[in-house]
């Protein structure tokens, strides 16, 4: 890559992320010919016919916004919110679980009747004997259990599901794809799985993990 030049003939051959990088390398470049100034022209001019032009805008506006944070933050912020995306995976498990588990005691519980014979109690310490009773009140003890602990899980999901709101589609469906499963996606199988060619692939997970990071008030 380091030596081609695009021209009006090659330019529909090369891959949007080397035109990408192309463009970046002749903008800094130390002096500008009008060769570069013509190369420049043409890969602006194709890049905004095909539409790639403002998914470039919007990864140096990522660019700009990491540089923004500090340098001991930013080689931070990338593991921390990666791990707080599988502990919301794990947690999310857990909820469907014990929901699961509590619908199956639910329709089990008998309905306890006025006429139901209730023997061998004591009267000053109300303490059951009966076993249908006792059945009874540790499915009741059981389910009181399992709610308490979804309720408790659901408020340590929020501030995450608050956050995932805050992505666009695309970001979206790259954080489930990689994050949410039991073995996390290789970034080159995903790119073939979405047909995204490598700089936007980059550019949407950037972007997702420092939108994340931000609203988890991480950086």
């Amino acid at each position: 890559m380091k030596n081609f030049q695009v021209t009006e003939l090659n330019i529909s051959l090369v891959p949007v992320d080397w035109l990408f990088a192309r463009y970046q390398k002749l903008k800094k470049s130390v002096k500008i010919t009008v060769a570069v100034e013509h190369e420049l022209m043409i890969i602006k001019g194709h890049l905004e016919k095909t539409g790639k032009s403002s998914a470039r805008a919007c990864a140096e506006e990522v660019e700009q916004i990491e540089m923004n944070i500090p340098v001991a933050i930013r080689q931070q912020y990338v593991s921390i919110v990666e791990y707080r995306l599988k502990q919301y995976y794990q947690a999310n498990k857990r909820v469907n679980w014990l929901k699961s588990e509590l619908m199956q005691i639910k329709p089990k519980e008998p309905k306890v009747t006025a006429g139901m014979e209730l023997t061998g109690i004591s009267g000053r310490s109300g303490i059951p004997h009966s076993s249908t009773e006792q059945a009874v009140m540790s499915m009741y003890d059981k389910a009181e259990r399992l709610q308490d602990e979804i309720w408790e899980v659901e408020d340590q999901l929020y501030p995450m599901e608050k956050a995932l709101r805050s992505l666009d589609p695309d970001q979206l469906m790259l954080v489930e794809a990689k994050y949410f499963c039991r073995v996390e996606e290789l970034d080159e199988s995903l790119m073939n799985k979405f047909n995204w060619y490598r700089a936007k692939y980059y550019q949407v997970k950037k972007t997702a993990l420092i939108l994340l990071a931000q609203s988890l008030r991480i950086i």
